[in-house]
């Protein structure tokens, strides 16, 4: 297996190195006289995902990727799994990816969102250290919510005051990092949120901000980002990231011009997937 895992892109080959043997991790390997050829990786939990698929270029056009996808879907099959996906990261590598999944019987590809990537040296930026809240607003862990303040906040989701992909509730409370996901009251109530998980010791995925539209065109969206912002950096932290819709404009101009010089990362992220034969 190892030899085949030198194939997969270098963040990925790391971490899965060190979980050769979680059995819900799947390598797949191609070989041209003996010698690896290719190789896939997928993981198998309530759905499966393909995490990444390489032919080396001396063996392109050979049916090689065909034969990879082949093998997954036929090892799919006796795990009784009805669907796989994938979401990647755009490269010069999409347009011939797009091809191979296209024979093999994949769905159209839709480009899912945009993602940015800072580190530390925002700690740096003015607006972070700078924008502070004061009475009537109050920053919370998110993690100290009350039960009546969850149920009031549901119960006002449920009347369409934040959108459905900006629930707090999408995730149990157990998967929020305690340390920088964060709430925002004012006048005693909640109004708004940033949550974020932590993937690694160094490392924080941004999922989910949403500020009462009201106080958002008063910048209080962009001060409690600044909040979770300074409490992530101020311990460990090295990078964080989040996605954004590639058609929501407003959010794509605020990530650029916030961050600015502390960006180190952007790109499209794509999605696609097949649903298999029962």
């Amino acid at each position: 297996m190892r030899p085949y895992l030198l194939l997969i892109k270098p963040t990925l080959r790391a971490p899965l190195l060190e979980q050769i043997t979680d059995p819900r991790l799947r390598v797949f390997g191609a070989a041209f006289w003996g010698k690896p050829a290719g190789a896939a990786v997928v993981t198998l939990e309530k759905r499966a995902d393909l995490l990444d698929l390489y032919v080396l270029p001396d063996y392109r056009g050979a049916g090689i990727g065909a034969a990879l996808l082949t093998a997954i879907e036929s090892e799919l099959a006796q795990h009784a799994m009805t669907a796989i996906q994938a979401l990647y990261r755009a490269d010069e590598h999409t347009a011939a990816w797009h091809a191979l999944l296209a024979k093999a019987g994949w769905v159209q590809p839709e480009r899912m969102s945009r993602v940015f990537w800072n580190c530390r040296t925002v700690r740096g930026a003015e607006w972070v250290a700078r924008y502070q809240f004061r009475p009537p607003y109050e920053v919370f862990t998110w993690t100290d919510l009350s039960a009546d303040a969850e149920a009031k906040i549901a119960k006002r989701g449920e009347e369409g005051w934040y959108p459905p992909n900006f629930s707090p509730f999408n995730r149990p409370m157990t998967a929020w990092d305690p340390e920088t996901s964060v709430g925002l009251r004012y006048k005693g109530e909640v109004v708004g949120w940033v949550l974020t998980i932590r993937e690694k010791p160094d490392r924080l995925f941004v999922e989910t901000m949403f500020v009462d539209p009201p106080l958002q065109r008063l910048g209080r969206g962009f001060m409690l980002v600044g909040e979770s912002t300074r409490r992530y950096y101020s311990g460990n932290g090295n990078y964080a990231y989040w996605r954004v819709a590639p058609d929501n404009e407003p959010m794509l101009r605020w990530s650029r011009r916030a961050f600015g010089d502390h960006l180190v990362d952007e790109y499209d992220e794509w999605y696609s997937k097949k649903v298999l034969a029962r």
